[in-house]
């Protein structure tokens, strides 16, 4: 008589959530996303009405672009070397006080908001690499693709209710209120971590691909070990690591390229849709509906994406990230309703999920462990300053031309599929520990 089969455990996201703690760092940072993503659409929608110029938008984006460019590796290195739980409800705390300083617009010119963007970003610096940190503590080493999973989910959700929700309340009842409750979100984050109970003690290599990988780049290990601690030493380091790979020095032009499309998108979007569309809603309606596609291409992404293949998924990606984008922002030239690009930026949020696990996926794979925190910092950085410069050109040259200068983001995800990636490469991924 043949054997009945045993039932099916628990899938690998189940086993992670299974995780107290995992809960608690999965709920904090979606509460806290949503009302980031809230405060995304208020904050320029309010600085643009303030002053009618794409300029004072773009200086509010540099004062928050700016801190990643001086401070990101060096947050790296905090969050290497202190417990990231305390980093994290530090950072939180610090966010939830800081955010309340857009009330002071009741009382003070729309300029005190460049202040408070910049410390807020600031302070936000840390949160992004404490987490990365934190999460390997929580989690077994095979359940880390899905909890990394579970967080890229969280952010999709967040960018789904946090838009809509931010442009709804700022026609309501303007920015202070958005400021108010992304505050409470902070602290809602940090309450949340704050619960978590593992003990954050330092990684160990766990397995023995690990050791062996360990094993293998130990000549740079050693460089890096001997080396003063500084911001200097990590960009040194990260720049050694990426020249050691050929398709590392591609994937840093790309993210500088698409970086400096992105940066026009931070200053451009909000006139744009204000200009074109008009309603404050329609902004919050556009990202909610990219959410969507998100979250519908997290899905496919993680069942069609072969790990041999990711320059050329990248290529692809891009690429139709370029199309789509060039018809969205184009075509109100000849037809004005909103339900066109409603419709194509929810398609775009496929190709767009793609890139961005593809990128990260690169990023874990290429770089010599001892130098993948380091790789990271490098490029991510060098991402802030073209996204900063796009920020600072798109906002001089579109108020002596035209909000249709937020067509350079097509031209940019284009430029980075058709010259800037390989049309041939297969990788074999290094180990994640």
């Amino acid at each position: 008589m043949p054997s009945t089969p045993p039932p099916p455990g628990p899938s690998p996201t189940g086993r992670v959530l299974a995780i107290a703690d995992v809960r608690w760092l999965w709920s904090g940072g979606l509460v806290s996303q949503v009302g980031t993503h809230m405060q995304f659409v208020a904050l320029p929608y309010f600085v643009y009405q303030q002053t009618g110029s794409t300029f004072a938008t773009a200086l509010t984006a540099t004062a928050q672009a700016l801190p990643g460019l001086a401070l990101g590796p060096l947050a790296g290195t905090v969050a290497d070397t202190r417990d990231p739980r305390r980093v994290l409800i530090a950072a939180n705390g610090v966010l939830a006080a800081v955010t309340l300083g857009f009330c002071l617009v009741l009382v003070g010119p729309w300029w005190v908001v460049l202040g408070v963007a910049l410390l807020q970003a600031t302070a936000g610096q840390l949160v992004a690499p404490a987490e990365a940190v934190l999460i390997p503590r929580l989690v077994p080493a095979v359940g880390l693709p899905a909890a990394n999973s579970l967080l890229g989910a969280s952010y999709s959700l967040a960018r789904l209710v946090g838009p809509a929700a931010g442009g709804v309340l700022y026609a309501a009842a303007g920015l202070p209120a958005v400021a108010v409750l992304n505050a409470a979100s902070f602290a809602v984050a940090a309450f949340a971590v704050g619960r978590i109970t593992h003990p954050s003690t330092p990684d160990r290599i766990s397995s023995p691909a690990a050791a062996a990988g360990a094993t293998s780049h130990r000549p740079l290990a050693t460089e890096v070990s001997r080396s003063p601690f500084g911001l200097t030493a990590g960009w040194a380091h990260g720049w050694a690591g990426i020249r050691r790979e050929p398709l590392l020095v591609r994937l840093l032009l790309v993210f500088v390229v698409t970086g400096l499309g992105e940066g026009c998108v931070s200053t451009l979007l909000a006139p744009y849709v204000q200009q074109v569309f008009g309603a404050s809603t329609a902004l919050g309606a556009l990202l909610s509906c990219q959410a969507v596609g998100g979250l519908a291409g997290a899905v496919v992404v993680s069942r069609r994406v072969r790990a041999d293949r990711l320059p050329q998924t990248l290529r692809r990606a891009a690429c139709a990230c370029g199309v789509l984008l060039a018809v969205m922002i184009a075509y109100p030239l000849l037809y004005g309703g909103l339900w066109p690009a409603l419709i194509l930026i929810t398609i775009a949020g496929l190709p767009f999920a793609a890139v961005a696990a593809t990128q990260t996926t690169l990023l874990q794979s290429l770089p010599e462990p001892a130098a993948r925190g380091r790789v990271f910092g490098v490029v991510t950085a060098a991402a802030g300053a073209a996204q900063l410069l796009g920020i600072l050109l798109s906002g001089y040259l579109a108020d002596r031309t035209t909000v249709y200068l937020l067509l350079t983001d097509a031209g940019c995800y284009l430029l980075a599929a058709l010259v800037v990636l390989p049309t041939h490469r297969r990788i074999r991924p290094s180990s994640p520990r």
